[in-house]
């Protein structure tokens, strides 16, 4: 990707942006952080801040000059996908029983135990989406390229954190919104309890729960589909396209953004982070 080639701060957060809607990037992530957000239910900033974590965890070493974590990835990727799918299936197995990640209020006798595990499984998640999007890699040798010769420790740092926050920042804007508005009071996101009968037995399962598992249990089968097909890196013709298109935006956009200095989108992006955080933090206190 062309536009990252220079030590920007703006390019790469627009490429992070961009990165998202790579084919490994948003069959694994989208998805994971989807499902996710839908048993959550409340809080949804504080959990993409979390989920932010996780891929930080991972992508910002890739993108400080750690060059061997990146090729670790490449080299097991079958064999990361094949751990991610069972992964989603296992996670697809606790949504609908009621455990996990959040729990929707339930009939007493019918509540799982919980161990306050729920904010390290959305962080599980964001690590193992880090880790499945460092594929990404047109975009991610870009990021660490821009970590080289930014000539600096510490700028290296921000323009990684750039592209790591432009990669989630729809994920922020629709969490920020998803709050402002209060979409977890909404009919839809409620749902309801749903009753099964298999023989002697009834079972009790939420409709958020049942849609999160099937929503990870479709990821799980995509990606050990991808896994056991030996090309986890193949995408329809009509998300390269959306790709491409992506990207040629991307580049005329650039042109006209690069005229303020660096020194103003290292403040403004910045600062619409700690602008997020301020959000989660009266979220949390509310």
């Amino acid at each position: 990707m062309d536009i990252i080639f220079s030590a920007s701060i703006i390019a790469a957060f627009i490429a992070g942006m961009v990165a998202l809607f790579a084919p490994c990037c948003i069959t694994v992530l989208l998805p994971a952080y989807l499902a996710s957000a839908f048993r959550e239910k409340k809080n949804i900033l504080k959990m993409t801040f979390i989920f932010f974590a996780g891929i930080a965890v991972i992508l910002v070493p890739i993108g400080l000059g750690a060059a061997g974590l990146a090729q670790f990835f490449r080299d097991y990727h079958s064999e990361m996908y094949i751990f991610g799918g069972l992964l989603m299936i296992l996670l697809a197995v606790l949504a609908v029983r009621g455990k996990g990640l959040a729990m929707i209020p339930m009939p007493k006798r019918l509540t799982p135990k919980m161990s306050g595990s729920d904010p390290k499984s959305v962080f599980l998640l964001g690590i193992f989406s880090g880790a499945a999007t460092s594929c990404c890699a047109p975009v991610l040798a870009g990021a660490v390229t821009l970590a080289v010769i930014s000539g600096t420790f510490w700028k290296a740092l921000i323009v990684t954190f750039a592209y790591v926050f432009g990669m989630t920042f729809p994920l922020f804007i629709a969490a920020y919104f998803y709050d402002r508005f209060k979409i977890e009071e909404s009919k839809l996101i409620q749902g309801k309890m749903l009753e099964f009968k298999i023989g002697a037995k009834t079972f009790y399962v939420h409709s958020t729960n049942l849609l999160a598992g099937a929503v990870f249990f479709a990821m799980g089968v995509i990606l050990l589909a991808l896994a056991f097909s030996g090309d986890a890196f193949w995408a329809p013709a009509v998300q390269v396209g959306i790709g491409n298109a992506l990207n040629a935006w991307s580049q005329n956009l650039l042109e006209t953004l690069t005229k303020l200095p660096e020194i103003i989108w290292a403040i403004i992006i910045t600062g619409i982070f700690l602008f997020f955080l301020y959000k989660m933090e009266r979220n949390t206190l509310e």
